[in-house]
């Protein structure tokens, strides 16, 4: 039995309906998604999230594949499923997701499908839902499972390599940068109490959206005034005659370089899912926020 799992995958495979003149049952619409009720002795809102991850799937029928070509009902179970992660314990997830995903493993259509719908919601750099933490269990999952042959693993162990690094509380990988004068610097050897890092590609749309919401945030000015915030923006990749063209653009007040070895780009010291993509550090270059956004970088130097 061969499972695919991730982008190797587009949808499930309806099963053969018997030509005995009748619908198969298989066929047939399937019911509602039933949704459980934490009890009702159980008042505290983080406890009953927990319990709601923990027995979340416990009415759903992983053999009928036909909900696989029901995105109303499923898509929005999962969605519904990941939105009470923020409010439990790292091992409320990982509870959570093995009991999913132990689960599927009934079919391997419904695992496969499964899988999809995580790296849809949770890896996808387009996902409003994309979050490292949350789909590292089910990657997890997907190397340790004992259905799974090693082909159908390959995937799933790389992106896992991806996702270990640059973990929110770890010490970001360090960045040897080249500014336009010729001198080479490093992460490692900046000074601040906070280090904004972004890698961008001055000619795509995005970043320079990116550029403008960081110029126009008044609490990254303040810090970046106050001598609290470096900004340190890095090109990663090798035509040097574009990122040259746009130097203007970016503020004076940042430290703009490229990588000149192509290390990050080649080695995936980073995981460049898109660009441009943000982290910001603490003065020992601890990640603080990875993958992050604009707004959640303002707010975090507001409150801190």
């Amino acid at each position: 039995m061969v499972f695919l799992i991730g982008s190797m995958v587009t949808g499930c495979t309806p099963r053969e309906k018997k030509e005995t003149g009748k619908t198969s049952d298989i066929t047939a619409t399937p019911k509602n998604f039933e949704r459980v009720k934490p009890p009702v002795l159980l008042t505290d809102p983080q406890a009953q999230a927990g319990y709601m991850i923990t027995h979340y799937w416990d009415y759903f029928n992983f053999r009928d594949t036909m909900y696989c070509h029901v995105p109303d009902i499923t898509v929005q179970a999962f969605v519904d499923f990941i939105v009470l992660f923020p409010y439990v314990s790292s091992d409320i997830i990982d509870k959570g997701v093995k009991k999913l995903l132990d689960s599927a493993e009934v079919d391997e259509v419904m695992y496969n499908y499964f899988c999809i719908l995580a790296e849809s919601h949770l890896y996808d750099p387009n996902s409003p839902y994309r979050n490292d933490e949350y789909y590292i269990p089910f990657l997890e999952h997907n190397v340790a499972s004992l259905k799974l042959n090693e082909a159908s693993k390959v995937r799933p162990q790389h992106v896992l390599q991806l996702v270990y690094r640059n973990r929110p509380g770890a010490k970001a990988e360090n960045v040897v940068y080249t500014t336009a004068s010729g001198t080479t610097g490093q992460l490692y050897n900046l000074s601040a109490r906070n280090i904004l890092l972004m890698f961008y590609n001055p000619d795509c749309k995005e970043c320079k959206q990116t550029t403008a919401e960081i110029k126009q945030s008044a609490a990254i000015t303040a810090a970046i005034s106050s001598g609290r915030l470096k900004v340190l923006a890095v090109y990663p990749d090798e035509n040097l005659d574009i990122w040259r063209s746009h130097l203007n653009e970016m503020p004076s007040s940042w430290i703009n370089g490229y990588d000149k070895s192509l290390t990050i780009r080649n080695n995936q010291v980073y995981d460049l899912k898109a660009i441009p993509t943000l982290y910001l550090l603490d003065e020992n270059k601890r990640v603080l926020l990875k993958d992050t956004y604009v707004e959640l970088i303002h707010e975090f130097l507001e409150q801190n």
